[in-house]
């Protein structure tokens, strides 16, 4: 599951501070580009800072204060980076929001009736793309979006070379038909 959401949401996660000025750079060119607010260019890091401190409103003022909060986050949650980021992630994953319930463990027990440890790659791919829109993406909303962002994680699991594309086929071929 974790690298599910790190090659879906923030792929150069465990190489920067919290702010990612590549993804924050394309983001703003492809909004200017397209006269939207529709890219966004946040971390995980960031996107925690939203979770705990912020509403989830878009707004300039609480974007450059998500900014501040994840460098503080990530200095300052340990002194070693490794066991920050690990923080990081274990923060994110325990507030992401899955549509009517938030973490990993909740969202597990409500859409498989297990506990995470147990989730298969499948499932892991499928529950690492809804907290990106959980009103949109998740798999008791839509199931056809559902899927689609999910191959959409597989695609970033192959491309940040966490899954091979013959493990990719096989959870392509769990998924039911809709």
């Amino acid at each position: 599951y974790i690298n599910a959401v790190v090659a879906i949401e923030d792929h150069r996660f465990f190489e920067h501070n919290g702010l990612d000025f590549i993804a924050i750079a394309r983001a703003i060119w492809t909004d200017f580009s397209s006269r939207s607010l529709a890219q966004g260019g946040s971390t995980i890091t960031q996107q925690l800072a939203k979770n705990i401190y912020f509403t989830q409103e878009r707004n300039a003022t609480r974007k450059i204060a998500e900014i501040f909060m994840a460098s503080y986050l990530e200095k300052n949650l340990s002194e070693d980076k490794t066991k920050a980021k690990e923080k990081i992630l274990e923060l994110y994953i325990n507030t992401a929001c899955f549509n009517n319930c938030f973490g990993l463990g909740q969202a597990s027990r409500k859409y498989f009736n297990k506990e995470p440890k147990d989730l298969t790659l499948y499932e892991c791919t499928l529950l690492a793309g809804v907290p990106n829109a959980p009103a949109l993406y998740a798999p008791d909303v839509n199931m056809k979006k559902c899927i689609h962002r999910q191959n959409q994680v597989i695609d970033a699991m192959v491309k940040y070379n966490y899954i091979d594309e013959d493990t990719a086929n096989k959870v392509r071929s769990e998924q039911p038909k809709v």
